[in-house]
């Protein structure tokens, strides 16, 4: 290894240390964030904090809190992944077609395979073919969005008759729902990944420096590969989880998702640069996200009010983080 390589190996090695601290040091505003909206929540209204409540804000984004995992990998990496609507609403989509057969585990297998299979397509087209994540995911948006409604001849479906479809959105397992429960388990599955395993190290450096990981032996191409599958599978499950929830499944779903999940993963102090990102952070914004649209329900605010509110919040949060990150560097 000759001086340069190694200066660039040590450098990957500290910026390793410093983009697992960092995040820490934002997660904390976050969850004073969190705490003094939950606390107004219950000052407002009594009745906030009962159990029933809780279910609701907990439920009401455990799919997007999922699929912002998935997105939160990929933004460390320094890429984008703006399919992630077209994925969720073809994989859903590909499984209502196989609704006739009865199998359940054809149909949310078929389910997760598709969004898996799409999610490593883009990652082959970014990692190897040199593809801007933004085009590319950009115009798998697109394919998936046009498929989906190609294939259902933009009829909505029904799987109410699959009850073990509908348990995604609807059941309960160990007297917690099961959208909860997912996003639970996903959650602690995503930080093992990102902080306590090799993979962790391996995703933070491609992103912190791709050249120094590269040279340090790292193959980014296929780390890279691996996120954006975990991406596409998140989708899948986030669709899975939607669509048995609303109890249909429609070929016109999910408009604007993959917006709302990246200002959650921006929210959570992933940077859009890379390097900087974690999936704690991400579930706290996530957290945030359902007691301010909770709060803004109970309140009686239009839809579309709700969204320059929430877009206010996430500036608050942001910023200051943003501006505490440059002074730090």
């Amino acid at each position: 290894m000759t001086i340069i390589e190694e200066k660039s190996s040590i450098n990957a090695a500290g910026g390793w240390a410093q983009m697992r601290f960092l995040p820490e040091i934002g997660d904390l505003s976050r969850i004073v964030v969190l705490g003094v909206l939950v606390v107004a929540g219950q000052i407002l209204y009594p009745g906030f904090l009962s159990p029933e409540n809780l279910r609701v804000v907990l439920t009401a984004v455990a799919g997007i809190g999922i699929l912002a995992f998935g997105m939160t990998m990929v933004v460390i990496t320094g890429e984008i992944d703006l399919s992630v609507a077209g994925v969720a609403v073809l994989s859903i989509v590909i499984g209502g077609l196989l609704l006739p057969t009865g199998s359940p585990a054809l149909i949310i297998g078929a389910t997760l395979l598709c969004g898996l299979c799409l999610g490593i397509v883009n990652g082959i087209f970014v990692a190897k073919l040199g593809v801007s994540s933004l085009i590319s995911t950009l115009a798998m948006l697109g394919i998936a969005s046009a498929l989906a409604n190609i294939f259902s001849a933009g009829q909505a479906t029904y799987p109410e008759k699959i009850a073990e479809y509908m348990w995604f959105g609807r059941g309960a397992l160990l007297g917690v729902p099961v959208p909860i429960f997912l996003l639970a388990v996903m959650a602690l599955a995503c930080v093992f990944m990102t902080r306590s395993s090799t993979f962790g190290r391996k995703l933070y450096a491609t992103g912190g420096n791709a050249r120094a990981a590269l040279l340090s032996g790292i193959r980014i191409d296929r780390v890279k590969i691996v996120v954006f599958a975990f991406c596409g599978l998140c989708a899948a499950i986030t669709g899975l989880i939607e669509s048995a929830r609303l109890g249909y499944i429609n070929p016109a779903a999910f408009p604007g998702l993959e917006l709302k999940v990246l200002a959650v993963t921006v929210l959570g102090g992933a940077a859009l640069a890379g390097g900087t990102g974690s999936v704690f952070g991400t579930l706290v914004a996530t957290l945030i996200i359902g007691v301010v649209n909770n709060l803004l329900n109970q309140m009686g605010v239009s839809f579309y009010m709700q969204q320059v509110v929430t877009a206010l919040v996430i500036l608050v949060v942001v910023v200051p983080g943003m501006r505490n990150r440059r002074f730090v560097k």
